[in-house]
């Protein structure tokens, strides 16, 4: 199995999770993925912290052992479009980046890891754990 952590996952392993460092440990790093989104993410929060350097640095050595997937495909695209209209329809929204981020686990075959199941638990064919 393959897993794409998200931001929220990100950065509790920054903050020193030991439950989220243990379980990385325990799998390849083949295995462990996150999205130029979740990156964007994490640098927002630098740039709105009182450490943005320290903060800065701390993501440069992340990206450093991690895997990032950046390549908005057409299928990603879709995906987004599709699972966006589904929950209109439905009359429930989660943001633009948390749709894209489900989008890139399901075309990738990924397993999201997440403590954010409220934003995610109404994509269908999204797979997810939580490791907090």
């Amino acid at each position: 199995m393959k897993y794409l952590l998200d931001t929220d996952t990100c950065i509790y392993f920054l903050n020193g999770n030991q439950n989220i460092a243990k379980k990385l440990t325990q799998i390849s790093e083949q295995k462990i993925f996150t999205t130029i989104l979740n990156i964007a993410e994490l640098k927002f929060g630098a740039y709105n912290s009182k450490k943005i350097q320290y903060n800065l640095s701390r993501i440069d050595e992340f990206k450093q052992r991690i895997n990032i997937l950046d390549d908005f495909s057409e299928s990603i695209i879709t995906s987004f479009a599709h699972a966006k209209a589904g929950l209109r329809k439905k009359g429930k929204t989660i943001g633009d980046f948390d749709l894209l981020i489900a989008a890139f686990a399901i075309n990738n075959n990924l397993t999201l890891i997440t403590n954010n199941y409220s934003h995610f638990n109404n994509i269908s064919n999204l797979k997810s754990e939580n490791w907090i």
